[in-house]
């Protein structure tokens, strides 16, 4: 399951000056929302109902906390600075459950080189995988000068969690910080089947499929050129989907050092055929693609190999 909280950060916004809105450039503001709507608190100072915004407070560091009416809902209490000329947003959403509970926290920080960009990118849980448009760029904690100025999309992915997709902006002389919270996923069990002494076949609905890694293969000496090479990844397994982008569904779990054989290449993704007649979509970030050795010439590709490079003329070929 993917949770998308979307947000466009302009610069025109978050980057306050005194010249554009009313208050003076050493002044913070904030912006808060909810679900449901809640009530917010700034060192015990009541801001009202959500939507929130203020300007013209003083930078510094401040205890928010965000209640909703009903008491069964867990409330948001945390430590956030707000920084000169910059407006601050959070975004939470509340639920009874704490573990269910998700949102995030933007904010820039000024930097010293006006022409250099910065993303610094924190998460709970911890070591969760970010890519920024798409393409795989670490795991939490994340830092990066290499992300360019301008809107970007970042997706953290965890297993047992729900996906968070936020949309923000990249300023130049800006360092970018999100803070996100995952939510957990929801386990439902599958039914049992109940007994009938009834002919008639008992209809048993299903659980959504949990996908489990793959065996480790035993021996994959077999498997013949252009073959794939799962590298190692931070979780212990890489993710097969069926569609070569990120939003694509999960359809199975492959292993590090385990070799599949390979199909086709689409971006900065490979297509494999993780089981027979079974194909999907594998980062090429995590894995290692091996081609045959093909050379000009040469009606009959059986060849006994002379030396460890992969030059033609380094072959016998018979």
């Amino acid at each position: 399951m993917k949770l998308s909280r979307l947000i466009i950060l302009a610069s025109s916004s978050l980057l306050l000056s005194g010249c554009t809105l009313p208050f003076v450039a050493s002044k913070a503001g904030i912006q808060i929302t909810a679900n449901p709507q809640a009530s917010v608190f700034m060192d015990n100072k009541s801001l009202g109902q959500t939507p929130i915004y203020q300007n013209g407070l003083k930078a510094g560091t401040y205890n928010i906390k965000i209640s909703a009416s009903d008491t069964t809902i867990a409330p948001w209490e945390g430590k956030v600075t707000l920084n000169p000329s910059v407006l601050t947003v959070i975004d939470r959403e509340l639920t009874s459950d704490p573990t269910k509970a998700h949102g995030y926290t933007l904010t820039f920080e000024k930097l010293i080189n006006k022409t250099a960009t910065e993303v610094n990118l924190v998460s709970f849980p911890d070591t969760v995988s970010v890519m920024a448009d798409g393409a795989p760029v670490g795991f939490t904690p994340f830092k990066s000068d290499s992300i360019a100025e301008g809107a970007h999309t970042f997706t953290l992915t965890s297993p047992g969690y729900q996906d968070i997709v936020i949309k923000a902006s990249v300023k130049s002389g800006y360092r970018l910080v999100i803070n996100a919270q995952l939510a957990t996923q929801s386990i439902i069990p599958t039914p049992s089947p109940e007994a009938t002494p009834s002919p008639t076949p008992t209809t048993i609905s299903k659980a959504p499929l949990e996908i489990t890694p793959l065996p480790k293969q035993a021996s994959n000496s077999a498997i013949l050129k252009p073959f794939v090479t799962i590298l190692e990844t931070p979780t212990k397994f890489l993710r097969v989907r069926d569609s070569a982008n990120a939003s694509g569904n999960e359809v199975a779990k492959v292993n590090p050092g385990d070799k599949f054989p390979y199909l086709q290449t689409n971006g900065s993704w490979y297509q494999i055929e993780y089981q027979t007649g079974s194909n999907g979509w594998i980062s090429a970030s995590y894995a290692k693609l091996s081609q045959s050795l093909i050379c000009p010439n040469v009606v009959k590709q059986s060849y006994y190999q002379k030396s460890p490079n992969s030059r033609c003329d380094d072959y016998w070929f018979v």
